[in-house]
């Protein structure tokens, strides 16, 4: 009896994992839904340029032009090589974060998820422990690991603060709409600015269009 209730309780373990994993997956689907299906077209310098800055359209609608400009679509340079792609948040998101933890720098975090200042502090000591923090450290570490020459730091933080964007839609749209609006450039210090919003002038981001898009993608 013992033996077939951890049956059964391992069974169900199994399905619960499994609805999460699909549950996830159709959240950032229904980023591209809640804006017409075809919103979502990727950063304009393209999945496999490296420019360090997001490149906003001028003109037409602040929100879509924003989306545009930080939600990734497609495979990185690097996406075979990993089995990673911007249009599998959530599997990729496992897959980094197994790659080793020590290497990220300081003007990154996950705060939108753990609250931590930054993935790590200047000792190199690990501020948070969820799953999108090891992936920016794994990601990292590999790209200066296995391209040490084609990679600067700049880049490289330019290349998770992608997959931030993938991780939690909803603020990082909103924190570049307030960017744009006050005239600055969505380079990645600006997108990692923790203080932005509160540094700048900004409308109310109820009535800004993003209600629909997911907060979080990927546990944490």
């Amino acid at each position: 009896m013992i033996n077939k209730a951890k049956h059964n309780w391992e069974i169900i373990a199994v399905i619960l994992i499994a609805a999460l994993v699909v549950f996830n997956s159709l959240q950032i689907l229904s980023v591209s839904a809640a804006l017409g299906g075809n919103s979502i077209t990727g950063l304009s310098f393209g999945s496999s340029g490296k420019s360090s800055t997001f490149k906003v359209k001028s003109g037409g609608d602040v929100v879509q032009n924003v989306i545009d400009a930080i939600i990734p679509k497609g495979t990185p340079a690097y996406g075979e090589e990993l089995g990673v792609s911007f249009d599998e948040p959530v599997t990729s998101l496992e897959i980094l974060a197994r790659l080793e933890r020590k290497v990220v720098g300081t003007k990154i975090s996950c705060e939108f998820c753990c609250g931590a200042p930054s993935v790590i502090d200047g000792s190199g000591r690990n501020l948070c422990g969820c799953s999108h923090a090891a992936s920016f450290q794994g990601l990292s570490k590999y790209l200066i690991k296995n391209h040490p020459d084609e990679w600067t730091d700049e880049q490289i933080l330019a290349e998770l603060t992608k997959w931030k964007a993938l991780y939690y839609p909803k603020n990082m749209v909103e924190k570049g709409i307030a960017a744009v609006e006050n005239g600055l450039a969505l380079t990645p210090a600006v997108l990692n600015d923790r203080d932005l919003l509160k540094k700048l002038k900004t409308g109310d981001t109820s009535k800004i269009g993003t209600a629909d898009l997911p907060t979080m993608v990927g546990g944490c």
